[in-house]
């Protein structure tokens, strides 16, 4: 697939969805109406985009949690160590609920 950023498409633009290889096969036939660097996506795809986006950053917090929870623990810091938890807890959630949305936007795209 394209590259993950998007960007709104400008006005006169109508160009096909540039994903290739989707599930029935060949490529998306929609109009690409978001354009990312490396070129247009349909609506869907774009959505699609961007919780695989959203999911990439939970993971990356939810690494720095558990790094930040070992250094805690190290030093002893245990007040500290509850805090990142119920950080760990909000985050875990969310990448829960975009996986939730990944899902429902691949079976509906």
């Amino acid at each position: 697939m394209p590259q993950r950023t998007t960007f709104d498409r400008h006005p006169k633009e109508s160009p096909r969805c540039e994903v290739r290889d989707i599930p029935s096969g060949g490529y998306c036939e929609k109009p690409g109406t978001q354009r990312t660097i490396a070129g247009h996506l349909c609506e869907p795809h774009a959505t699609q985009f961007k919780l695989e986006e959203r999911i990439a950053c939970w993971e990356a917090i939810l690494r720095l949690i558990e790094l930040l929870t070992k250094a805690a623990r190290r030093r002893g810091k245990e007040d500290i160590v509850r805090l990142i938890q119920f950080e760990e807890a909000e985050a875990a959630a969310a990448l829960a609920r975009a996986h939730e949305d990944l899902k429902k936007a691949e079976s509906e795209g």
